[in-house]
């Protein structure tokens, strides 16, 4: 084989390895929206269930709810800096307030999203679940959220709770 016979076969296979990756991660999020709706329409009507879609960004809004999907690995963490800055926990042991986060996008519209004359109960909804949920309060104090806890606003719950904290409600 000639030099750029084998440039050729190896650009098609990460060609070929990129769209696989993609058309699993959107095959995960099918199953992921598929579930949470099962839940939602247990409870409500599913002529009120409106879901917004952008770039792996899901929120379900029904029945003056607003949830915003947070799809992650249950052994990292949470961390909610200020109602907008929300942080996830790739490495919970080695982690130290030097380290690059990564920020949960689109919380600032999420937070800002308003239906006229609506009062919206706004949940970040975990999937499938996370190690901790944890609120800094300053640079040097922070507590772990607890279940059903509201946080600037907000109600940080893991997909495991949602149905209960639907049901009483």
């Amino acid at each position: 084989m000639e030099w750029y016979e084998i440039l050729l076969v190896v650009l098609t296979s990460f060609i070929f390895l990129f769209f696989l990756q993609d058309m699993i991660k959107r095959s995960r999020y099918a199953k992921i929206v598929i579930k949470i709706t099962s839940v939602i329409k247990e409870r409500f009507d599913a002529h009120q269930l409106h879901i917004h879609h952008a770039e792996d960004a899901y929120q379900f809004e029904f029945g003056g709810y607003l949830i915003k999907l947070i799809d992650m690995n249950p052994a990292n963490e949470v961390i909610i800096t200020n109602s907008d800055r929300v942080v996830i926990n790739h490495d919970i042991k080695n982690w130290k307030r030097s380290t690059k986060p990564h920020f949960v996008a689109g919380m600032k519209e999420f937070m800002e999203y308003q239906v006229p004359g609506t009062d919206l109960t706004k949940i970040v909804l975990i999937h499938p679940s996370c190690h901790n949920i944890t609120k800094y309060i300053n640079e040097s104090d922070c507590h772990l959220v607890e279940k059903y806890q509201k946080i600037d606003g907000m109600y940080f719950i893991k997909y495991q709770d949602l149905k209960e904290f639907l049901n009483n409600r």
